[in-house]
């Protein structure tokens, strides 16, 4: 892994992809339209009309159109923010806020449900528990957390999660460690979306 880093121009890769345009573009040849992704988040969160449902680094809002109720997205990217904005200009209960995430000021169970896609692999193991317990403190009744298996098999697999920004990738067994020292996980599902394998964690409050 350390060598792939070290042929790639990761730090370049990593700037152009700040562009919301240009993440978008070089995920969708390597996800398609998250489709599997999506049809675990309707199954699971089953939101009811009133609900409110938080979205924990929500990038470009790729995910709020699982959600048929309040939503609000958070990230502290403030072009993939403005970018999620224009996506669903006009569209009724979707929010999008820039905010950093490791700050959550909202009252106890201020949320129904949380979600949190693919974003935990950005923090390291100390910062990961504090935001992990801050969306527990937020949210009343359920929280469903995605992240990469990030020890892949592969020399092409290995090579995307070596591109990836987060600078902490987890394999399995770690990811479901870290989550299991906040919440009790009710159910783990491990599913491929296009070239990369993720984990599905339910976690009921």
């Amino acid at each position: 892994m350390n060598l792939i880093k070290r042929l790639l121009p990761i730090r370049l890769l990593w700037r152009m992809l700040d562009n919301p345009a240009l993440f978008y573009a070089a995920r969708l040849p390597l996800v398609g339209r998250q489709h599997q992704t999506k049809r675990l988040l309707r199954q699971h969160l089953k939101v009811v009309p009133g609900e409110l449902v938080l979205d924990v680094c929500c990038g470009i809002g790729e995910f709020a159109d699982v959600v048929d109720t309040q939503y609000l997205g958070l990230d502290l990217n403030p072009q993939f923010i403005e970018c999620a904005r224009r996506r669903y200009w006009g569209v009724r209960m979707k929010d999008f806020e820039v905010i950093d995430v490791n700050q959550l000021q909202y009252p106890s169970g201020h949320f129904d449900k949380a979600i949190m896609i693919n974003g935990l692999h950005h923090f390291s193991d100390q910062e990961a528990i504090h935001l992990l317990t801050s969306i527990r403190h937020v949210t009343k009744s359920l929280v469903i957390i995605i992240d990469i298996d990030g020890s892949p098999k592969g020399l092409i697999r290995r090579a995307l999660v070596a591109m990836d920004r987060g600078r902490f990738m987890r394999n399995p067994s770690d990811l479901e460690t870290l989550i299991a020292r906040v919440f009790t996980i009710e159910e783990v599902v491990t599913f491929n979306v296009g070239l990369y394998t993720e984990l599905f964690f339910r976690c009921p409050i």
